[in-house]
Protein backbone atom coordinates (compact mmCIF):
# COMPACT_ATOMS: atom_id res chain seq x y z
CA UNK A 1 0.00 0.00 0.00
CA UNK A 2 2.83 2.37 0.87
CA UNK A 3 4.34 1.76 -2.89
CA UNK A 4 1.41 2.38 -4.18
CA UNK A 5 0.27 5.52 -2.56
CA UNK A 6 3.89 6.97 -3.20
CA UNK A 7 3.43 6.33 -6.64
CA UNK A 8 0.09 7.74 -7.05
CA UNK A 9 1.60 11.05 -5.41
CA UNK A 10 4.59 11.07 -7.65
CA UNK A 11 2.19 10.51 -10.51
CA UNK A 12 0.33 13.66 -10.08
CA UNK A 13 3.33 15.65 -9.45
CA UNK A 14 4.59 14.78 -13.28
CA UNK A 15 1.26 14.94 -14.56
CA UNK A 16 0.66 18.92 -13.33
CA UNK A 17 4.36 19.24 -14.36
CA UNK A 18 3.78 18.23 -17.88
CA UNK A 19 -0.09 19.49 -17.79
CA UNK A 20 -1.11 16.25 -19.96
CA UNK A 21 -5.16 16.81 -20.10
CA UNK A 22 -7.37 15.34 -22.38
CA UNK A 23 -10.07 16.29 -24.44
CA UNK A 24 -12.54 15.42 -27.59
CA UNK A 25 -10.21 16.51 -30.41
CA UNK A 26 -7.00 14.99 -28.22
CA UNK A 27 -5.49 12.90 -25.86
CA UNK A 28 -2.73 15.04 -25.59
CA UNK A 29 -2.12 18.78 -25.57
CA UNK A 30 1.47 19.47 -25.76
CA UNK A 31 3.48 21.98 -23.42
CA UNK A 32 6.29 23.38 -23.43
CA UNK A 33 8.76 22.47 -20.78
CA UNK A 34 11.75 24.72 -19.37
CA UNK A 35 14.99 23.14 -18.06
CA UNK A 36 13.99 25.42 -14.84
CA UNK A 37 11.09 23.35 -14.46
CA UNK A 38 11.95 20.37 -14.86
CA UNK A 39 14.70 20.47 -12.19
CA UNK A 40 12.26 21.74 -9.73
CA UNK A 41 10.90 18.21 -9.54
CA UNK A 42 14.18 16.50 -10.69
CA UNK A 43 13.80 14.67 -7.07
CA UNK A 44 10.05 13.60 -7.89
CA UNK A 45 10.81 12.39 -11.54
CA UNK A 46 13.77 10.03 -10.15
CA UNK A 47 12.09 8.56 -7.76
CA UNK A 48 8.79 8.29 -10.45
CA UNK A 49 11.33 6.72 -12.93
CA UNK A 50 12.88 4.02 -10.44
CA UNK A 51 9.43 2.92 -9.67
CA UNK A 52 8.10 2.63 -13.57
CA UNK A 53 11.59 0.39 -13.34
CA UNK A 54 10.38 -1.79 -11.90
CA UNK A 55 6.28 -1.58 -12.20
CA UNK A 56 6.92 -0.77 -16.61
CA UNK A 57 2.81 -1.91 -17.20
CA UNK A 58 1.83 0.89 -14.62
CA UNK A 59 4.18 3.40 -16.48
CA UNK A 60 2.14 2.44 -19.78
CA UNK A 61 -0.95 2.39 -17.72
CA UNK A 62 -0.11 6.09 -16.86
CA UNK A 63 1.29 7.49 -20.35
CA UNK A 64 -1.37 5.77 -22.53
CA UNK A 65 -4.14 8.18 -21.75
CA UNK A 66 -7.57 7.99 -20.35
CA UNK A 67 -9.61 7.43 -23.60
CA UNK A 68 -7.14 4.64 -24.68
CA UNK A 69 -8.67 1.26 -25.29
CA UNK A 70 -5.39 -0.63 -24.50
CA UNK A 71 -4.69 -2.83 -21.67
CA UNK A 72 -2.69 -5.83 -20.14
CA UNK A 73 -3.80 -8.89 -19.12
CA UNK A 74 -2.80 -10.48 -16.00
CA UNK A 75 -0.24 -12.56 -17.57
CA UNK A 76 1.56 -9.73 -19.31
CA UNK A 77 1.88 -7.72 -16.35
CA UNK A 78 3.68 -9.95 -14.66
CA UNK A 79 5.48 -11.30 -17.60
CA UNK A 80 7.34 -7.17 -18.19
CA UNK A 81 7.96 -6.71 -14.73
CA UNK A 82 9.77 -10.00 -14.67
CA UNK A 83 11.83 -8.59 -17.55
CA UNK A 84 12.54 -5.23 -16.20
CA UNK A 85 14.05 -6.52 -12.61
CA UNK A 86 16.49 -9.36 -13.84
CA UNK A 87 19.63 -9.25 -16.08
CA UNK A 88 18.28 -12.79 -17.91
CA UNK A 89 15.43 -14.12 -18.41
CA UNK A 90 14.06 -17.57 -20.14
CA UNK A 91 10.33 -17.46 -21.18
CA UNK A 92 9.02 -20.64 -23.02
CA UNK A 93 5.57 -19.97 -24.03
CA UNK A 94 2.93 -21.26 -26.85
CA UNK A 95 1.77 -20.37 -29.45
CA UNK A 96 -1.17 -17.36 -29.27
CA UNK A 97 0.83 -16.26 -26.45
CA UNK A 98 1.77 -13.09 -27.43
CA UNK A 99 5.54 -13.45 -26.62
CA UNK A 100 6.73 -11.74 -29.50
CA UNK A 101 4.60 -8.90 -28.66
CA UNK A 102 6.01 -8.84 -25.14
CA UNK A 103 9.27 -9.01 -25.88
CA UNK A 104 9.48 -6.24 -28.22
CA UNK A 105 7.20 -4.32 -25.67
CA UNK A 106 9.79 -4.92 -22.88
CA UNK A 107 12.46 -3.82 -25.22
CA UNK A 108 10.97 -0.49 -25.97
CA UNK A 109 10.00 0.32 -22.50
CA UNK A 110 13.44 -0.82 -21.21
CA UNK A 111 14.55 1.84 -24.00
CA UNK A 112 12.59 4.27 -23.08
CA UNK A 113 13.66 3.89 -19.11
CA UNK A 114 17.04 3.52 -20.04
CA UNK A 115 18.15 6.45 -22.13
CA UNK A 116 21.08 5.40 -24.30
CA UNK A 117 20.60 1.84 -23.94
CA UNK A 118 21.36 -0.31 -27.38
CA UNK A 119 19.58 -2.97 -27.46
CA UNK A 120 19.13 -5.69 -30.25
CA UNK A 121 16.70 -8.57 -31.51
CA UNK A 122 18.04 -11.83 -33.00
CA UNK A 123 16.94 -15.11 -34.44
CA UNK A 124 17.35 -18.07 -36.73
CA UNK A 125 17.49 -15.35 -40.06
CA UNK A 126 18.08 -11.66 -40.25
CA UNK A 127 15.04 -11.10 -42.70
CA UNK A 128 12.93 -13.18 -39.69
CA UNK A 129 14.26 -10.83 -37.02
CA UNK A 130 13.68 -7.96 -38.79
CA UNK A 131 9.91 -8.38 -40.07
CA UNK A 132 9.35 -9.05 -35.87
CA UNK A 133 11.20 -6.28 -34.84
CA UNK A 134 9.32 -4.04 -37.13
CA UNK A 135 5.94 -5.20 -37.30
CA UNK A 136 5.84 -5.50 -33.75
CA UNK A 137 7.50 -2.15 -32.91
CA UNK A 138 4.86 -0.56 -35.55
CA UNK A 139 1.81 -2.82 -33.89
CA UNK A 140 2.64 -1.15 -30.45
CA UNK A 141 3.06 2.51 -31.75
CA UNK A 142 -0.26 2.22 -33.10
CA UNK A 143 -1.70 1.00 -29.56
CA UNK A 144 0.55 3.03 -27.78
CA UNK A 145 1.36 6.68 -29.70
CA UNK A 146 3.25 7.94 -26.41
CA UNK A 147 5.58 5.13 -27.55
CA UNK A 148 5.47 6.62 -31.25
CA UNK A 149 6.44 10.17 -29.80
CA UNK A 150 9.99 8.34 -28.32
CA UNK A 151 11.20 7.11 -31.51
CA UNK A 152 13.13 9.53 -33.67
CA UNK A 153 11.41 9.46 -36.94
CA UNK A 154 13.73 11.82 -39.18
CA UNK A 155 15.15 10.61 -42.54
CA UNK A 156 18.36 9.26 -41.44
CA UNK A 157 17.72 8.33 -38.14
CA UNK A 158 14.77 5.60 -37.82
CA UNK A 159 15.42 2.99 -40.77
CA UNK A 160 12.59 0.99 -42.00
CA UNK A 161 13.91 -1.40 -44.84
CA UNK A 162 13.40 -4.62 -44.82
CA UNK A 163 17.23 -5.74 -44.40
CA UNK A 164 18.09 -3.27 -42.33
CA UNK A 165 15.71 -2.49 -39.51
CA UNK A 166 16.51 0.44 -37.06
CA UNK A 167 14.54 2.18 -34.53
CA UNK A 168 16.67 5.50 -32.39
CA UNK A 169 15.14 7.01 -29.92
CA UNK A 170 15.03 10.75 -28.64
CA UNK A 171 16.81 9.62 -25.85
CA UNK A 172 19.66 8.34 -27.46
CA UNK A 173 18.36 4.54 -27.12
CA UNK A 174 18.86 2.10 -30.14
CA UNK A 175 16.88 -0.88 -30.93
CA UNK A 176 18.05 -2.78 -34.26
CA UNK A 177 18.74 -6.16 -35.30
CA UNK A 178 21.69 -8.02 -35.28
CA UNK A 179 22.08 -11.58 -37.38
CA UNK A 180 23.78 -14.56 -36.02
CA UNK A 181 26.84 -14.66 -38.42
CA UNK A 182 30.41 -13.46 -38.73
CA UNK A 183 29.79 -9.71 -40.05
CA UNK A 184 28.02 -9.33 -36.14
CA UNK A 185 31.34 -9.48 -34.80
CA UNK A 186 32.93 -6.97 -33.26
CA UNK A 187 29.58 -4.70 -32.50
CA UNK A 188 28.43 -4.13 -28.91
CA UNK A 189 25.52 -3.70 -27.71
CA UNK A 190 23.67 -2.96 -23.99
CA UNK A 191 21.66 -6.33 -23.87
CA UNK A 192 19.00 -7.93 -26.50
CA UNK A 193 16.38 -10.15 -27.43
CA UNK A 194 16.41 -14.05 -28.22
CA UNK A 195 13.39 -14.24 -30.32
CA UNK A 196 12.70 -17.94 -30.85
CA UNK A 197 16.34 -19.22 -29.49
CA UNK A 198 15.37 -22.71 -30.55
CA UNK A 199 16.31 -21.66 -34.24
CA UNK A 200 19.72 -19.77 -33.51
CA UNK A 201 23.09 -21.63 -33.97
CA UNK A 202 24.33 -22.66 -30.48
CA UNK A 203 28.22 -21.72 -31.98
CA UNK A 204 26.96 -18.47 -33.38
CA UNK A 205 25.06 -17.37 -30.23
CA UNK A 206 27.87 -17.93 -27.87
CA UNK A 207 30.77 -16.75 -30.32
CA UNK A 208 29.38 -13.46 -31.76
CA UNK A 209 25.80 -12.73 -30.28
CA UNK A 210 26.74 -12.56 -26.12
CA UNK A 211 29.97 -11.18 -26.54
CA UNK A 212 28.13 -8.62 -27.86
CA UNK A 213 27.07 -7.23 -24.99
CA UNK A 214 30.22 -6.81 -22.88
CA UNK A 215 29.94 -3.04 -22.68
CA UNK A 216 27.49 -0.70 -19.78
CA UNK A 217 25.11 1.78 -20.65
CA UNK A 218 26.82 5.23 -20.47
CA UNK A 219 25.27 7.39 -18.07
CA UNK A 220 24.74 10.79 -18.52
CA UNK A 221 27.99 11.88 -16.33
CA UNK A 222 30.06 9.28 -18.38
CA UNK A 223 30.53 6.58 -15.56
CA UNK A 224 29.00 3.47 -16.25
CA UNK A 225 26.83 1.53 -13.57
CA UNK A 226 27.74 -2.00 -14.37
CA UNK A 227 25.13 -3.34 -11.94
CA UNK A 228 22.18 -1.97 -13.53
CA UNK A 229 19.92 -4.25 -15.06
CA UNK A 230 19.79 -3.33 -18.69
CA UNK A 231 23.46 -3.90 -18.95
CA UNK A 232 24.36 -7.38 -20.49
CA UNK A 233 20.93 -8.32 -20.47
CA UNK A 234 19.64 -11.13 -22.24
CA UNK A 235 15.83 -12.51 -22.99
CA UNK A 236 15.05 -15.79 -24.20
CA UNK A 237 11.86 -15.93 -26.01
CA UNK A 238 10.87 -19.24 -27.41
CA UNK A 239 8.14 -22.13 -28.13
CA UNK A 240 9.38 -25.41 -26.60
CA UNK A 241 11.66 -27.53 -28.71
CA UNK A 242 13.75 -30.59 -28.34
CA UNK A 243 16.04 -31.90 -25.12
CA UNK A 244 18.73 -32.91 -27.14
CA UNK A 245 18.93 -28.45 -28.48
CA UNK A 246 21.45 -25.85 -27.24
CA UNK A 247 17.97 -24.25 -26.53
CA UNK A 248 17.50 -26.48 -23.65
CA UNK A 249 20.80 -26.77 -22.47
CA UNK A 250 20.45 -23.05 -22.42
CA UNK A 251 17.23 -23.10 -20.41
CA UNK A 252 18.79 -25.66 -17.95
CA UNK A 253 21.74 -23.78 -17.44
CA UNK A 254 19.62 -20.54 -16.62
CA UNK A 255 17.27 -22.43 -14.48
CA UNK A 256 20.21 -23.76 -12.10
CA UNK A 257 21.35 -19.99 -12.25
CA UNK A 258 17.53 -18.81 -11.18
CA UNK A 259 18.42 -20.97 -7.75
CA UNK A 260 21.82 -19.88 -7.23
CA UNK A 261 20.52 -15.77 -7.85
CA UNK A 262 17.07 -15.71 -8.11
CA UNK A 263 17.68 -11.59 -8.21
CA UNK A 264 19.11 -11.66 -11.40
CA UNK A 265 17.61 -14.94 -13.26
CA UNK A 266 13.82 -15.23 -14.20
CA UNK A 267 12.69 -18.72 -15.93
CA UNK A 268 8.99 -18.70 -17.16
CA UNK A 269 6.38 -21.01 -18.60
CA UNK A 270 3.11 -21.43 -19.80
CA UNK A 271 0.26 -23.28 -21.50
CA UNK A 272 -2.31 -22.42 -23.86
CA UNK A 273 -4.92 -22.61 -20.80
CA UNK A 274 -3.46 -19.17 -20.28
CA UNK A 275 -4.26 -17.33 -23.73
CA UNK A 276 -7.66 -19.47 -23.70
CA UNK A 277 -8.71 -18.12 -20.47
CA UNK A 278 -7.56 -14.25 -20.79
CA UNK A 279 -9.51 -14.60 -24.51
CA UNK A 280 -7.13 -14.82 -27.09
CA UNK A 281 -7.20 -18.47 -28.17
CA UNK A 282 -10.51 -20.14 -28.69
CA UNK A 283 -10.92 -23.38 -26.66
CA UNK A 284 -12.96 -24.80 -30.00
CA UNK A 285 -9.49 -24.38 -31.73
CA UNK A 286 -8.02 -26.44 -29.31
CA UNK A 287 -10.14 -28.96 -29.50
CA UNK A 288 -10.30 -29.73 -33.46
CA UNK A 289 -6.53 -29.77 -33.14
CA UNK A 290 -6.97 -32.88 -31.32
CA UNK A 291 -9.69 -34.61 -33.08
CA UNK A 292 -7.75 -33.71 -36.15
CA UNK A 293 -6.70 -37.19 -38.21
CA UNK A 294 -3.17 -35.54 -37.87
CA UNK A 295 -3.17 -34.87 -34.31
CA UNK A 296 0.37 -35.41 -33.02
CA UNK A 297 0.67 -35.76 -29.51
CA UNK A 298 4.44 -34.62 -29.12
CA UNK A 299 3.73 -31.63 -31.58
CA UNK A 300 1.10 -30.26 -29.73
CA UNK A 301 2.65 -30.91 -26.33
CA UNK A 302 5.58 -28.55 -27.31
CA UNK A 303 3.70 -26.31 -29.78
CA UNK A 304 0.60 -25.37 -26.69
CA UNK A 305 2.05 -27.51 -23.47
CA UNK A 306 5.48 -26.06 -23.71
CA UNK A 307 6.80 -29.00 -22.67
CA UNK A 308 10.35 -30.34 -24.51
CA UNK A 309 9.99 -33.12 -26.79
CA UNK A 310 13.02 -35.47 -26.85
CA UNK A 311 15.19 -38.35 -24.87
CA UNK A 312 15.70 -38.80 -21.13
CA UNK A 313 18.23 -36.99 -19.97
CA UNK A 314 21.57 -39.02 -19.55
CA UNK A 315 20.37 -41.37 -22.52
CA UNK A 316 23.65 -43.31 -23.72
CA UNK A 317 22.10 -42.79 -27.36
CA UNK A 318 20.06 -40.18 -28.61
CA UNK A 319 17.26 -41.32 -30.50
CA UNK A 320 16.91 -37.66 -32.30
CA UNK A 321 20.13 -37.73 -33.77
CA UNK A 322 19.53 -41.31 -34.91
CA UNK A 323 16.46 -40.69 -36.66
CA UNK A 324 18.14 -37.47 -37.97
CA UNK A 325 20.85 -39.34 -39.32
CA UNK A 326 18.75 -42.83 -40.65
CA UNK A 327 17.17 -41.41 -43.88
CA UNK A 328 17.78 -43.72 -46.83
CA UNK A 329 18.89 -41.70 -50.00
CA UNK A 330 17.96 -44.66 -52.38
CA UNK A 331 16.00 -47.57 -51.04
CA UNK A 332 15.33 -51.25 -51.93
CA UNK A 333 11.91 -52.32 -52.76
CA UNK A 334 12.98 -55.73 -54.47
CA UNK A 335 15.71 -58.00 -55.52
CA UNK A 336 18.25 -56.53 -57.40
CA UNK A 337 21.59 -57.61 -59.19
CA UNK A 338 22.84 -53.46 -59.93
CA UNK A 339 25.81 -54.15 -57.57
CA UNK A 340 26.75 -57.11 -57.45
CA UNK A 341 25.29 -60.73 -58.53
CA UNK A 342 26.86 -62.39 -55.59
CA UNK A 343 24.81 -59.89 -52.92
CA UNK A 344 22.05 -61.30 -51.21
CA UNK A 345 19.55 -60.38 -48.56
CA UNK A 346 19.00 -61.02 -45.24
CA UNK A 347 15.75 -59.84 -43.51
CA UNK A 348 15.39 -58.79 -39.45
CA UNK A 349 12.15 -59.44 -37.91
CA UNK A 350 11.21 -57.77 -34.87
CA UNK A 351 7.68 -58.58 -33.73
CA UNK A 352 4.84 -56.86 -32.83
CA UNK A 353 2.96 -58.02 -29.56
CA UNK A 354 0.40 -56.59 -27.41
CA UNK A 355 -0.40 -53.68 -29.67
CA UNK A 356 2.86 -52.46 -30.33
CA UNK A 357 3.84 -52.82 -34.14
CA UNK A 358 6.38 -55.37 -36.38
CA UNK A 359 9.54 -54.00 -37.75
CA UNK A 360 10.88 -55.51 -40.58
CA UNK A 361 14.20 -54.60 -41.45
CA UNK A 362 15.85 -55.69 -45.06
CA UNK A 363 19.83 -56.04 -45.07
CA UNK A 364 21.88 -56.10 -48.27
CA UNK A 365 25.24 -58.53 -48.18
CA UNK A 366 28.03 -57.91 -50.72
CA UNK A 367 30.71 -60.82 -50.07
CA UNK A 368 34.22 -59.40 -51.13
CA UNK A 369 37.66 -60.89 -51.96
CA UNK A 370 38.73 -60.08 -48.67
CA UNK A 371 37.74 -59.61 -45.22
CA UNK A 372 34.10 -59.42 -44.22
CA UNK A 373 31.10 -59.00 -46.08
CA UNK A 374 29.47 -54.98 -46.41
CA UNK A 375 25.96 -55.42 -45.01
CA UNK A 376 24.07 -52.56 -45.72
CA UNK A 377 20.31 -51.67 -44.36
CA UNK A 378 18.41 -50.69 -48.03
CA UNK A 379 14.40 -50.33 -46.45
CA UNK A 380 12.41 -51.00 -43.33
CA UNK A 381 8.98 -52.30 -43.49
CA UNK A 382 6.28 -51.18 -40.62
CA UNK A 383 3.12 -53.44 -39.56
CA UNK A 384 0.49 -52.74 -37.42
CA UNK A 385 -0.50 -54.67 -34.71
CA UNK A 386 -2.25 -58.00 -36.15
CA UNK A 387 -2.87 -61.22 -35.93
CA UNK A 388 0.33 -63.54 -35.89
CA UNK A 389 -0.99 -65.10 -39.19
CA UNK A 390 -1.34 -61.97 -40.96
CA UNK A 391 2.08 -61.36 -39.66
CA UNK A 392 3.54 -63.74 -40.81
CA UNK A 393 2.07 -63.63 -44.70
CA UNK A 394 3.56 -60.30 -44.87
CA UNK A 395 7.06 -61.52 -43.98
CA UNK A 396 6.60 -63.99 -46.35
CA UNK A 397 5.87 -62.11 -49.17
CA UNK A 398 8.68 -59.73 -48.21
CA UNK A 399 10.64 -63.13 -48.25
CA UNK A 400 9.74 -64.19 -51.76
CA UNK A 401 9.84 -60.52 -53.12
CA UNK A 402 13.70 -59.96 -51.75
CA UNK A 403 14.95 -63.94 -52.57
CA UNK A 404 16.20 -63.37 -49.03
CA UNK A 405 18.87 -65.82 -47.75
CA UNK A 406 17.42 -65.84 -44.36
CA UNK A 407 14.98 -64.44 -42.16
CA UNK A 408 15.81 -63.70 -38.70
CA UNK A 409 12.76 -63.62 -36.14
CA UNK A 410 13.87 -61.70 -33.04
CA UNK A 411 17.12 -63.09 -33.12
CA UNK A 412 17.95 -61.58 -29.82
CA UNK A 413 15.02 -63.59 -27.90
CA UNK A 414 11.21 -63.40 -27.73
CA UNK A 415 10.04 -60.02 -25.41
CA UNK A 416 7.81 -61.41 -22.28
CA UNK A 417 5.84 -58.68 -21.05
Amino acid sequence: MMKKFKMEENAVDLKSLLKLSSSKESMFVKQGVSEERMREHLDELRKLISFFREYPDLFVDFCKGENSTFKFYDYQRVFLRCVMRHRYVYATYPRAFSKSFLGMMALSLRAVLFPGSHLFVTTGGKDQAGSITLSKIEEICKLLPFLHNEINWNRGATTTGKNNVIFKFKNGSVIDILAARESSRGQRRTGGLMEECILIDQTALNEIIIPTTNVSRLLPDGSRDIKEVVNKSQLYVTTAGWKNSFAYSKLQELFIQSVIEPEEVMVLGGTYEVPVKEGLLEEDFIDTLKLSGTYNEDSFDREYMSKWSGDAENAFFSSEKIDKHRVLLQAEWEFTGRSSRQAYYVLGVDVGRFECTTEVCVFKVTPQPNGAAIKSLVNIFTYDAEHFEEQAINIKRLYFKYKARAVAIDGNGVNTI
